[in-house]
């Protein structure tokens, strides 16, 4: 007989399924049976599975209570022990669980649950952020309560049958009301509570409660609950019913740790939304370990003084707020921006630029802003972000990233135009318009199309969903895009399907203008460039002191062969470009890191070389020769984001791992242009013909009505 039998119910997302059953296989499976209930499963998932799983299918969706109850009918384990799917396992965190079961034998063993966002591999980020609780001056059944109620999970959840060990036997013929679709492991556990005579919390075992990083298209029940609070207050109040009709002290300890943590929910998530409930909540608050206003805020609450309660926690919170304020000068000047400048008219001729957060001055708002200027100088108040000084013609207005004078514009300005997402705090009004530009065709998956994040911010999907909202207008270079960007940002505003202003500049240039590039940069006459433009791998960005600092292509080698012929501009992320020494290779690699405009770079450039960069996709109006460095395309493509579309078939020129192969390429330019001549023909027709030099002239008649 098994010792534990683990019960995960399965509907979709099978990212999180893998995470989960990962982080069992992590764990000592002797001892460890698994089953997995299946129901109205369309993913494949065969690959997850295994011949000692116990799986039973289901072709219709049933819930979860139903799911819970077919796997109890299935197990053979001394203990039971409940997982969702879209959660894993920390460490050895079940082993350790089972440790003690095997040693004290005890009818309730537990760990801790917290909840993340962080996909599987970044959890100890999360930890960082967390207090652990303590099983300090606690008996066990004590610590083992405190666990249960969840202090480190988001939300009003005071009972959850995640991550404990329960004896079968004590189980019985319980089972969870399948009439119920949330919270039906409330009622469950006070009635198995009642054959629990041993407790046991165990310290540091700790399982990870996720928080889906997509809520439009794989929520988990959470976020899709509706009138969540009152699902869980009638629940707390069914649970207290029963508490309340018998005696002992595990039924005291218990209501005392769910007050404790609705006490705790209250401090921290309560926004006078459900007043009447929370009051009646209250009565079970414990004070003892309140300060002297603390207790006169609860006091109030309790006594139903509502005007009371809102004075005390006014001055709670704004004392809160206050102090936050004289710590940080930041702070003080976004709530100027919301309580000042957000009041004052908004200039209907005013227009708030803004290029990759104010570092450049490039990309798409360029050319519409120099479409706008050279066209309608009189007619519109120029704006721009701008932290360096830069020579702008017209001289704009510029503006320093939040400084107040930001601030200010930005709230006065009818027009915002954009190529990235917008500070979180940005606050769009109404009456003000929003052009989104983005920044890219994309090859890699985006936003909601992306699986696992491995990207700085966990919480990048509910962002995308946050700033596509305030989007009156977003830029398309092609109908793939169109189709693309309203599912990747979950966006239903209006698409201007226009091709890029950015690349206006590839079809208006001149002779003049491209020998006066090749002058700046002093790239003599007589020698072809190459530009040489990777792109940043988002693994890399969340563990910064593991970045991957050095050029993977081999300079030494190519300018033995292609010294006397070409130049090598090396465009990278600044991460990289800020330690690249380029000292032994003068007069053949140039770093151009820092050179505002690409398209700038693309028009004197010969031949590109990028690897998943959506640089290609503007290089290609060009029709020049593109080659593909793609020395980690198993990890980036299988591990990493993914991408929209066949790499190996569709992009127009060949895959290369090595810089041989590369070299290779370039000294066989021509025979490997005559290659792929059909297919780049293909690629233009599908993803460059918009593209003809006069893009921001149609979106400013589409925006501005400017015809």
């Amino acid at each position: 007989m098994a010792l534990v039998s683990v019960i995960i119910p399965f509907h979709k997302t099978r990212r999180y399924l893998k995470d989960c059953l990962e982080s069992l296989q992590e764990q000592n499976l002797e001892g460890i049976e698994i089953i997995l209930i299946l129901n109205g499963v369309a993913e494949d998932i065969d690959d997850l599975l295994n011949d000692n799983m116990i799986v039973k299918s289901f072709g219709e969706k049933i819930n979860v209570s139903k799911a819970r109850n077919e796997g109890l009918n299935l197990t053979n384990g001394k203990y039971v022990y409940f997982m969702d799917s879209d959660d894993y396992l920390y460490g050895d965190s079940l082993n350790r669980l089972m440790d003690v079961a095997r040693k004290s034998d005890a009818d309730f063993i537990n760990g801790e649950r917290i909840s993340t966002y962080y996909i599987k591999e970044r959890f100890n980020e999360e930890l960082k952020k967390t207090k652990l609780t303590e099983s300090k001056n606690l008996s066990n059944m004590q610590y083992s309560l405190r666990l249960l109620s969840g202090l480190n999970v988001a939300g009003e959840e005071v009972l959850s049958v995640l991550h404990c060990l329960i004896k079968k036997e004590l189980i019985g013929n319980i089972r969870f009301d399948e009439n119920k679709i949330y919270h039906s492991d409330y009622s469950f556990l006070i009635d198995v509570f009642d054959n629990i005579n041993t407790f046991y919390g165990v310290e540091n075992a700790l399982y990870a409660k996720r928080t889906s990083d997509d809520p439009i298209y794989e929520p988990t029940l959470y976020q899709i609950e509706e009138n969540r609070f009152i699902n869980y207050y009638n629940e707390y109040e069914n649970v207290l019913n029963k508490l309340n009709n018998v005696s002992g002290e595990k039924y005291e300890l218990l209501k005392k740790e769910m007050a404790n943590k609705l006490l705790k929910f209250y401090y921290n998530g309560y926004k006078f939304d459900h007043n009447n409930e929370m009051m009646n909540i209250s009565k079970n608050f414990n004070l003892d370990e309140l300060n002297f206003f603390e207790k006169l805020e609860i006091r109030a609450l309790q006594s139903k003084n509502m005007k009371k309660v809102k004075l005390f926690k006014g001055l709670r919170v704004g004392k809160k707020k206050l102090m936050r304020l004289l710590k940080n000068r930041w702070r003080f000047l976004i709530l100027f921006y919301f309580r000042i400048y957000n009041k004052r008219p908004i200039n209907d001729k005013k227009i708030f630029f803004e290029s990759f957060k104010g570092n450049y001055y490039t990309d798409s708002p360029k050319y519409i802003y120099e479409y706008l200027y050279n066209h309608y100088p009189n007619d519109y108040e120029f704006v721009w972000l701008m932290n360096d000084k830069k020579a702008i013609p017209g001289n704009p207005k510029t503006v320093k990233r939040n400084s107040l004078a930001h601030f200010k514009q930005l709230a006065t300005s009818k027009y915002w135009v954009m190529n990235t997402k917008q500070d979180f705090w940005y606050v769009k009004r109404s009456g003000q318009v929003f052009l989104s530009t983005w920044h890219g065709t994309p090859l890699k998956r985006l936003g909601f199309d992306m699986d696992n994040i491995h990207l700085d911010n966990p919480k990048t999907k509910e962002i995308y969903l946050k700033d596509s909202k305030d989007w009156d207008y977003l830029i398309s270079q092609n109908p793939f895009s169109t189709e693309t960007f309203p599912r990747a940002f979950a966006y239903d505003g209006r698409i201007l399907e226009t091709g890029y202003p950015r690349n206006d500049l590839l079809y208006n240039a001149d002779e003049d203008k491209i020998a006066q590039i090749k002058r700046d940069l002093k790239i003599p006459d007589d020698k072809k460039v190459i530009l040489y433009a990777p792109t940043w791998r988002d693994v890399e960005t969340h563990e910064l002191e593991d970045a991957k600092y050095g050029l993977e292509l081999d300079l030494n080698l190519l300018i033995e062969s292609l010294g006397d012929e070409y130049v090598i501009l090396i465009r990278t992320h600044y991460l990289i470009s800020n330690n690249l020494n380029l000292d032994d290779f003068r007069d053949f690699a140039l770093n151009v890191s820092d050179y505002e405009d690409i398209a700038e770079l693309f028009l004197i450039s010969d031949l590109l070389i990028t690897d998943y960069s959506s640089v290609f996709f503007d290089f290609a109006n060009l029709k020049r020769p593109i080659l593909f460095y793609t020395y980690d395309l198993e990890e980036y493509e299988n591990e990493l984001r993914g991408f929209y579309i066949d790499i190996k078939t569709e992009v127009p020129g060949p895959l290369l791992k090595t810089t041989e192969e590369v070299l290779d390429a370039i000294c066989h330019i021509d025979e490997i242009s005559e290659e792929y001549s059909q297919r780049y023909d293909e690629f233009y027709d599908r993803f460059c013909s918009l593209d003809d030099g006069n893009a921001s002239k149609r979106i400013v008649e589409a925006v501005w009505n400017r015809h």
